[in-house]
């Protein structure tokens, strides 16, 4: 890492593009999809203090611990005496990040006020490239007059880019399933939504059908995660299949959590930190599938593996 870091006050990146927001973003499936990834990740069962087992340790020599600390308070800017509660926020938030476009990024600014430590910026990943060792930020025309600048660049080796794993499809797989989920509205198709504010509400429509449609559309489009759309009802899935897909996002979580926070390690190292995170008493993804092989095995009752897994 080179000296040449930006400052808390001077940010290198244009944070957000308002005049990109697309229609699609204020999909109900969309956002239920991205609330519920988020909801309780780390641990899964809620707040911190309810998971007895759970524990956080931040290992290193010398100022490493109160280094890393820094590093990991500036994700939420505020601090935190509970290193457990600090992680789960900073997951949480990370989380938030990559389920939105499946890439997240930050500046890495150098702490003036503590030589040796770092703060972590976000910004948006969109109209963001790299080129020859670079990061370059196109600013869309309506936004220049805010941001004073067409371009921004900056050296690749001053942004930490995170994304989706490669095991939750990898993000350019994931923005394809998002895409795909958004390609519906729950109400009903844009052309009836156009009919009705013209003449009213039809008489020869079939709503039940096309929402059952939609259901049944989202639930094949995130089979890779198992999301079950908050539908508990028998309408369009055994009880066994509901609890297997349930499980299924379980694992799908805590893969997410356990990707995140081997990528925070990873900044620690990049950063010259030499400290470690270390997580315990959550279940691991390959805990969740021995639970869920356990239930198709038919050991133990759908409640008890759903309980395993909801830590």
């Amino acid at each position: 890492m080179t000296s040449d870091f930006l400052t808390t006050d001077k940010p290198h990146f244009a944070r957000y593009f308002p005049s990109l927001r697309r229609e699609s973003e204020f999909n109900s499936d969309i956002h239920m999809f991205m609330e519920d990834v988020a909801l309780w990740i780390m641990p899964l069962g809620g707040r911190p203090e309810t998971a007895s087992d759970f524990s956080v340790e931040i290992r290193g020599i010398g100022d490493s611990v109160a280094r890393a600390v820094k590093t990991l308070e500036s994700f939420v800017q505020y601090r935190k005496i509970d290193w457990k509660e600090l992680l789960s926020d900073v997951v949480t938030m990370i989380a938030r990040g990559l389920v939105e476009n499946g890439r997240a990024v930050y500046e890495i600014v150098q702490d003036e006020e503590n030589p040796g430590a770092y703060l972590l910026r976000g910004f948006t990943s969109r109209r963001l490239f790299r080129l020859f060792g670079k990061c370059v930020q196109i600013v869309p025309r309506a936004e220049r007059g805010q941001w004073q600048k067409s371009y921004f660049v900056l050296p690749a080796r001053d942004v930490w880019d995170i994304t989706v794993p490669r095991v939750l499809m990898g993000w350019r797989r994931y923005r394809t399933m998002r895409s795909k989920l958004a390609r519906f509205q729950p109400v009903g198709p844009s052309f009836l939504m156009d009919e009705m504010s013209r003449n009213g509400l039809p008489a020869n429509y079939d709503f039940q059908r096309y929402r059952r449609e939609v259901e049944l559309f989202a639930a094949k489009t995130t089979t890779p995660w198992g999301w079950h759309r908050r539908d508990y009802e028998d309408r369009n899935w055994t009880k066994f299949y509901l609890s297997h897909r349930i499980l299924r996002f379980r694992w799908a979580q805590a893969s997410l959590r356990e990707h995140i926070v081997k990528e925070l390690n990873n900044l620690l190292r990049r950063l010259n930190i030499d400290a470690e995170i270390v997580v315990k008493g959550l279940p691991t993804p390959a805990d969740i599938l021995k639970v869920q092989q356990r239930m198709r095995d038919g050991d133990i009752s759908f409640k008890e593996a759903e309980d395993k897994c909801f830590v």
